[in-house]
């Protein structure tokens, strides 16, 4: 098979996200009237190619900003964060204090945990991700690993090789369209690994951040 022009390559989540936020903001500078925004946002929303993206930002963004709009990963992989490569994947730690990651947060696709003494808790609820695999290794200590993730998505944790802690999924191993799955590798030592849907509580929690205006939530 051959590589499709850049054009032509499909688009995910992250890709028409992106473009809404970007249409938000002119319509709120007075570029797009309401009108517009509205026929745009739902045009984002149905782009399969970042063309059609493209075509709809083209006149309100310079080229730079356009370019890391339909391509938001881009932008993370030039500026050498941590979590776009194998080599160098985005490492978590929880020594003694918790470790949490929720609200509209980037996820690359390389994860590493490693909750020493305190607990890593990653909420993929309103999460924006760009691939269709995140690979998530696990370095297991006597805290606990909790991964929550909405509907659709999937979690194989057939990988992780228990220790003394317990490995837990509620998810099924496969996602469902074009959900994105979790492939959860690595070992337990004394903590254990959990994976799940919302409960009432990751629930309340996110109405509260959404109450307060969103936004990213991070604790190291």
């Amino acid at each position: 098979m051959t590589n499709a022009p850049d054009g032509q390559l499909r688009i995910g989540y992250a890709e028409r996200d992106a473009a809404v936020a970007q249409l938000r903001d002119a319509a709120a500078e007075g570029r797009l009237t309401l009108d517009e925004l509205e026929g745009r946002i739902g045009s984002a929303l149905a782009a399969r190619t970042r063309d059609e993206l493209r075509l709809l930002l083209a006149d309100l963004l310079p080229h730079q900003q356009l370019e890391a709009a339909i391509n938001p990963a881009a932008l993370l992989v030039s500026a050498g964060e941590p979590g776009w490569s194998w080599q160098d994947p985005l490492v978590l730690t929880a020594r003694w204090d918790d470790v949490f990651r929720g609200g509209p947060w980037a996820v690359p696709p390389f994860l590493e945990l490693n909750p020493v003494a305190g607990n890593v808790k990653l909420d993929f609820v309103d999460a924006r991700t760009s691939t269709p695999v995140i690979d998530v290794n696990i370095i297991g200590g006597a805290g606990d690993a909790i991964l929550v993730v909405p509907g659709g998505w999937g979690a194989d944790v057939s990988r992780m090789d228990k220790g003394l802690g317990s490995v837990k999924s509620s998810v099924d191993a496969r996602p469902s369209g074009t959900f994105p799955l979790l492939v959860v590798r690595g070992r337990t030592t004394l903590g254990s690994i959990r994976v799940r849907h919302p409960n009432w509580w990751d629930t309340k929690q996110r109405e509260r951040r959404l109450g307060r205006g969103g936004g990213i939530v991070s604790k190291n």
